[in-house]
């Protein structure tokens, strides 16, 4: 018989809100596969790669809201989910990883896929569990049933992360055939009642009070999922009292806003400078940003965040306020309003939200009017086929920016926030290692198209997000193919070494025509702007199978037009 215990202890993962799984195939972890295979509320699927598996699982959670376990065999099988695990523990989102394993006294005794298990993701979870190899006593089964709840419940608590469960398992793993797996359905749940976080009254006047002092009053944010109450209050407070925000294009605000900063922020900019920063959400995309706060530091810096790590990126926080920004900015709205209603104050000075809008302005002018310029639409560009691409993306869809030039691009170029798109990229530590697996995990969640634009060095590394059965016919990858990384020619430091070309770009001379065929996917190469224009239509469309448009391009071409994009922006030549 399947081992009973192992078998409740996936009814409890069902119990407990997971409804999704990825497996990777293996024999130590055959009991974990069969209970959730078997399960009927839990939908499972097969993916060999355990490094893309997880990153399609992190796609997938962060789609859903809502934890995604990852289950594998021992051995290296886990040191595959590391880097999809790092991801999830810096964009806090909720993975159940489930690492089968030998029992203890095997470790380091010459015997097959047998490693130190224990811990083996470190700091990167937000905690790592263990059960015993043994379920006969009725201790070990209440330790078993404890762990799964206390493990869940840790995973859902703000800030959300990964959680570790590993998983010693004896011989034999299979049932018999033809046996029957029976789910208790007196599984025990354990929940945590969740409570709000408020600050007290007198606290909160002293934060209002102190708010009122300034004038000049920046709000900046991170990386962010897209929420319209929270893109609605952001634009009151701005429109209403004066106050500026400002993001990348991660940060999902989905109004007017500050965005093209990366274009006209300088480090001396000081009649730009805040005397008070209010900031939330994750990683900031935008160098020149995180250098002007830097150099800039507002009198005041209030951060929002519910992890008690202290997370100080500008190196100027004097505050953290333990709230939700929804929570925090709509009480300080309506709080906002009725003191202007009662006491009939006039409206706050403009002068310095004028001042950033006004460079705002400058740097559409001169972004449009590069575009626009017939000198460099002569050389087929990559800068130039996003511009076009991200023009032309239909509302509603989600776009996911991998790593490297790609997230870089879309960040100066910006996307249209009237077309309702929803930014993704996995900023939580940068790396191009899962990005096509990511966005294939999240076209598996949604019925909207999933767009991935993403460099040649990046989509061949994750090749493998598409060696499975599953690819859903929302996916759109938008392959930018110079022939290696080609952000390295655009920094000064490697672009002037001799082994710039070998060991910095690392050139190749792939295309992805044979991967397309592979996956069974539709492919169109573009190499001029003809052929984009005549690709794209059908590219864009809801309609057909998973599909890559290949762009390539030069990179000598390619950097010539993104340095002269940055070095010829002069804000004051530009007029209205």
């Amino acid at each position: 018989m399947l081992l009973q215990p192992i078998v409740n202890f996936i009814n409890i993962l069902s119990k407990k809100g997971v409804k999704n799984a990825i497996i990777s195939p293996g024999s130590r972890n055959a009991p974990l596969t069969i209970a959730l295979v078997r399960h009927p509320d839990i939908e499972t699927k097969s993916i060999s790669d355990e490094r893309s598996a997880a990153f399609i699982a992190l796609g997938m959670s962060q789609n859903l809201k809502e934890p995604v376990a990852i289950c594998c065999t021992s051995g290296s099988a886990a040191y595959n989910y590391a880097p999809a695990v790092a991801e999830a523990f810096f964009q806090e989102i909720p993975l159940i990883i489930l690492t089968a394993d030998r029992p203890k006294e095997w470790i380091h005794q010459n015997d097959g896929q047998t490693i130190y298990q224990t811990d083996i993701f470190g700091k990167h979870v937000k905690k790592s569990f263990e059960i015993g190899a043994d379920y006969s006593h009725p201790d070990a089964v209440w330790q078993i049933e404890r762990t799964i709840n206390d493990a869940i419940n840790l995973a859902n608590t703000e800030p959300c992360g990964p959680v570790h469960i590993n998983i010693p398992l004896r011989e034999p793993f299979y049932p018999a055939e033809n046996e029957a797996i029976n789910f208790n359905l007196n599984s025990r749940v354990i929940e945590i009642v969740k409570s709000e976080r408020n600050l007290s009254k007198e606290t909160w006047n002293e934060i209002l009070n102190q708010f009122q002092d300034f004038d000049k009053i920046l709000i900046v944010g991170g990386q962010s999922d897209k929420n319209d109450d929270l893109s609605s209050v952001l634009k009151k407070l701005q429109d209403e009292f004066q106050i500026v925000c400002i993001g990348d294009s991660i940060s999902n605000l989905g109004f007017d806003s500050i965005s093209k900063h990366d274009l006209f922020l300088k480090a001396d900019a000081v009649n730009l400078k805040p005397e008070l920063l209010i900031t939330y959400g994750k990683s900031v995309i935008s160098k020149g940003l995180k250098t002007f706060l830097r150099n800039n530091k507002a009198i005041e810096h209030w951060h929002l965040q519910i992890d008690e790590h202290l997370i100080d990126t500008f190196q100027s926080i004097t505050k953290i306020l333990p709230l939700k920004p929804i929570d925090f900015f709509t009480k300080l709205y309506e709080d906002l309003d009725f003191e202007q209603f009662r006491n009939g104050e006039e409206e706050r000075n403009e002068y310095f939200k004028n001042q950033w809008f006004e460079q705002e302005r400058k740097a559409h002018i001169y972004l449009e009017r590069f575009f626009q310029n017939k000198s460099h639409q002569d050389k087929f560009n990559e800068f130039f086929a996003i511009k076009y691409l991200l023009n032309a993306l239909p509302a509603n869809c989600q776009l996911h920016l991998a790593n490297s030039m790609s997230v870089r691009y879309a960040n100066y170029i910006g996307v249209d926030p009237k077309k309702d798109v929803e930014v993704f990229a996995n900023r939580g530590t940068s790396g191009i290692d899962g990005c096509v697996s990511t966005a294939v995990g999240a076209a598996l969640s949604t019925d909207k198209l999933v767009f991935l634009l993403v460099g040649d060095v990046a989509f061949f590394y994750d090749r493998n997000a598409l060696w499975n059965r599953y690819l859903p016919n929302n996916l759109r990858i938008i392959l930018l193919n110079n022939h290696g990384g080609g952000i390295f020619r655009m920094i000064d430091g490697p672009s002037k070494q001799p082994e710039l070309n070998d060991y910095f770009e690392t050139l190749q001379t792939m295309d992805a025509r044979n991967t397309a065929l592979d996956a069974e996917m539709e492919y169109d190469k573009v190499l001029n702007f003809r052929e984009l224009e005549t690709f794209a239509l059908p590219f864009l469309r809801q309609e057909g199978k998973a599909k890559i448009l290949e762009i390539e391009t030069n990179t000598l071409i390619n950097t010539t037009v993104f340095k002269e994009f940055k070095a010829n922006f002069q804000t004051d030549l530009i007029t209205s």
